[in-house]
């Protein structure tokens, strides 16, 4: 009989297995039921067995809850110190990316200002679920529907970072053609448009958009993305199809930096950017 090749969707990662043996392992291990775990953790019964049976992805604050229930090595929340299970779940979060952007997800966390150029879609950051769904679905049509509902749940743990006590400013240029490109129907591209104005009002956000009328496009070359920190030197991010770069060195992170800038001169002022966004919003 010939055998069935399966799809890298289709693999359980190691990681992912770890943490949900781990799981299972500690629970049986202090003699409690899923029901039971899911009291002491403060989450359901369905969810532990989700996680356990790796049908449903850790997030960041399940792990977090993990090594404070059961008390496991090196778990120190004044410190920040990570336990068994937080260790596991930024192992679990970096193979739910493509390996050449795995190792940028850090970055977004660390960041104090993330400044971003984009134009094929609107910033994973700032995607709602069904955006973001709609927009990995039409680029990997021969991933089942669990393989895409695991990388909608990462892109949306990502954004957990804007709800912590010291968000990043985030400062976006998005060109014209990803605010007008439909995604997902005229019901999940409006919600996506909305979502956007919101932000835009927020403090610590600011959103350009480069209109198709701007002369010379310095951007035209791919996606860039700028991390600064509070004591490390920036970092830059370059995209292009299924590939990705990270920039460290100086003087090419300056140059980067210095395309941003003309991306930005060439951009719509943040409040005709509003006005753009709302204005392609009513023709939804």
């Amino acid at each position: 009989m010939a055998k069935v090749k399966k799809t890298p969707s289709d693999v359980k990662t190691t990681s992912l297995q770890a943490f949900a043996s781990q799981l299972r392992a500690w629970r049986q291990q202090r003699g409690w039921s899923q029901v039971e775990l899911g009291q002491n953790m403060g989450y359901s019964a369905s969810l532990i067995s989700g996680v356990e049976s790796m049908d449903k992805p850790p997030t960041a604050d399940f792990a977090r809850a993990c090594d404070l229930a059961f008390k496991t090595p090196g778990s120190d929340e004044e410190t920040g110190t990570p336990g068994t299970f937080m260790t596991f779940y930024e192992l679990v979060a970096r193979e739910a990316y493509p390996a050449f952007f795995a190792p940028v997800v850090p970055f977004e966390r660390e960041a104090v200002r993330i400044h971003s150029w984009e134009l094929g879609s609107v910033p994973g950051l700032l995607q709602t679920e069904d955006y973001a769904r709609s927009h990995m679905h039409s680029g990997r049509p021969q991933d089942s529907d669990s393989a895409i509902g695991k990388l909608v749940a990462a892109r949306m743990e990502r954004q957990r970072i804007l709800a912590g006590d010291r968000p990043p400013l985030l400062w976006y240029v998005i060109d014209e053609g990803a605010l007008r490109h439909m995604v997902g129907g005229p019901a999940v591209m409006g919600a996506q448009l909305d979502r956007l104005i919101e932000a835009a009002s927020l403090p610590g956000v600011v959103v350009q958009a480069l209109p198709f009328r701007a002369h010379d496009n310095a951007g035209a070359d791919g996606a860039i993305t700028i991390y600064e920190f509070a004591e490390a030197p920036a970092v830059c991010y370059t995209e292009c199809y299924s590939g990705g770069r990270i920039v460290e060195g100086r003087d090419e992170v300056a140059e980067l930096m210095t395309v941003m800038s003309l991306i930005r001169a060439s951009a719509l002022s943040p409040h005709e950017s509003l006005d753009l966004i709302c204005r392609i919003r009513s023709e939804i």
